[in-house]
């Protein structure tokens, strides 16, 4: 107990350490400066790499038109959490008698399958569809992984990612992976659609139907005409265009105290068997006279924050106008990730907790001072693990649109949550090429 104490108060310290502030990061992003976002995390870089630096120097790169250095960052945060899913135990080990803070973090799946979404828009970007190609198989490769990892494997994030691979794989003219994508897109939507809210897209049929014929798959094509109805025709010296919306941010993880009663007629000596007991008393109140000791914890929330914009049309040369279609909600996902977790968090957070109270009264027992140091030192160091990726956006919504081969002006309006127009902007000026597809994103932080 003796040697615990300057340990919890060195790592008091070591947690209260300033990194990277988000605000700093987020008011470059919202004043259309993300070279400037980009340079303040840059210069904040840790000694070493770590989650979630990466991710939040990997987007604001490539917001900043920085694709070989947001690909890096990414690249490095997808070594970091590969590498992760081996634990570290002198660092598990820590974060029991600390903090979750100590915890190796990772990435949730979700992040982790966004990191080849925008690793891919950065080769795109860079006219290299070979690079895209082998993101879409890399993310691919981590869906299948994810699934034979967890028999309880929810899908969140993958029916996007999936969809995207489609038509990465469509645009290079390799139409079997294309059609082997979209037919595990079709899957993992309808997978997750009853916890994410993000229904099969009308896309998906239409890829299917397009690709079965194209491959002359004639009873599969029959089967899906009969299923969705007839393909529209795609006319001839057509391309198309397919730009994804990205709307506001992902709702951050907060710190929020819970309170334990442990009471007078408890007998607390093994702090594993006592958690579940104190779990039951979550929210419940007990008279004073009863109590030994109230049980302070901290815990992470993360509560709903749409942003202002949730959906847009896009016109095209003042005329032809497609609304977008959502295709991932990032806060859905964030958020059922979360409430997944809680009761393996609830259950870490209390076992320190008791662990913590247990140094408090054996050292309150040796001496009254030691004992309101120790804590003292417990409340300091106790701090809920907030990490994540917050510049990511809250919703995804994909126009996809064929067009006359040539030069068109694009017009962006972006809908309020009745679906109304609440601000229109130019876009820019784009070549479409026949039979060939034109990736774009646009991001807005309202």
């Amino acid at each position: 107990m003796i040697k615990t104490l300057p340990f919890l108060l060195i790592i008091s310290l070591m947690i209260g350490c300033a990194g990277y502030k988000f605000q700093e990061v987020s008011k470059a992003l919202e004043a259309g400066k993300p070279e400037d976002a980009y340079t303040y995390l840059q210069k904040r870089s840790p000694k070493n790499a770590d989650i979630p630096h990466q991710f939040e120097l990997g987007l604001a790169a490539h917001y900043a038109n920085r694709f070989p250095e947001s690909s890096k960052a990414f690249d490095l945060a997808g070594d970091i959490a590969e590498d992760r899913y081996t634990k570290s135990v002198s660092k598990e080990l820590g974060s029991l008698v600390t903090t979750d803070k100590l915890r190796p973090y990772s990435g949730t799946q979700y992040e982790r399958l966004l990191i080849h979404y925008y690793r891919a828009l950065n080769y795109l970007y860079l006219n290299q569809l070979d690079g895209a190609l082998v993101e879409g198989r890399r993310a691919t490769a981590l869906i299948n992984y994810f699934k034979g990892e967890d028999e309880q494997y929810d899908f969140f994030g993958a029916a996007f990612l999936a969809h995207f691979s489609g038509m990465l794989f469509e645009a290079a003219g390799e139409w079997n992976n294309a059609l082997i994508s979209y037919k595990q897109a079709a899957e993992y939507y309808k997978n997750a659609a009853e916890k994410t809210g993000v229904n099969t897209p009308e896309d998906i049929a239409h890829a299917l139907l397009r690709l079965t014929r194209r491959l002359g798959f004639t009873d599969e094509f029959e089967r899906y005409r009969n299923q969705y109805g007839e393909l529209p025709e795609h006319p001839e010296n057509y391309g198309e265009l397919i730009l994804f919306y990205e709307s506001g941010y992902v709702p951050p993880k907060t710190e929020t105290a819970l309170m334990f009663p442990i009471l007078k007629t408890d007998k607390v000596n093994d702090a594993e068997k006592f958690v579940p007991t104190l779990i039951t008393r979550e929210g419940a109140v007990y008279e004073e006279v009863k109590l030994e000791y109230l049980l302070r914890v901290a815990m992470p929330t993360i509560d709903s924050h749409r942003p202002r914009f949730s959906g847009i049309r896009v016109a095209v040369d003042s005329n032809q106008e497609t609304r977008g279609v959502l295709v991932e909600d990032v806060e859905n996902i964030a958020i059922e990730t979360f409430n997944k977790e809680r009761p393996i968090i609830l259950f870490r957070t209390l076992l320190r907790g008791v662990g913590k109270y247990l140094l408090f009264r054996q050292a309150k027992k040796k001496n009254e001072a030691l004992g309101i140091l120790t804590n003292l030192a417990s409340v300091v160091s106790e701090q809920a693990d907030t990490r994540s990726w917050q510049t990511l956006p809250n919703q995804i919504f994909m126009v996809r649109m064929p067009l006359p081969a040539g030069t068109h002006k694009l017009k962006y309006s972006f809908l309020n949550t009745n679906g109304q127009v609440h601000r229109s902007v130019p876009g820019p000026e784009i070549e479409i090429y026949p039979n060939q597809i034109t990736f774009l994103n646009h991001r807005t932080y309202d």
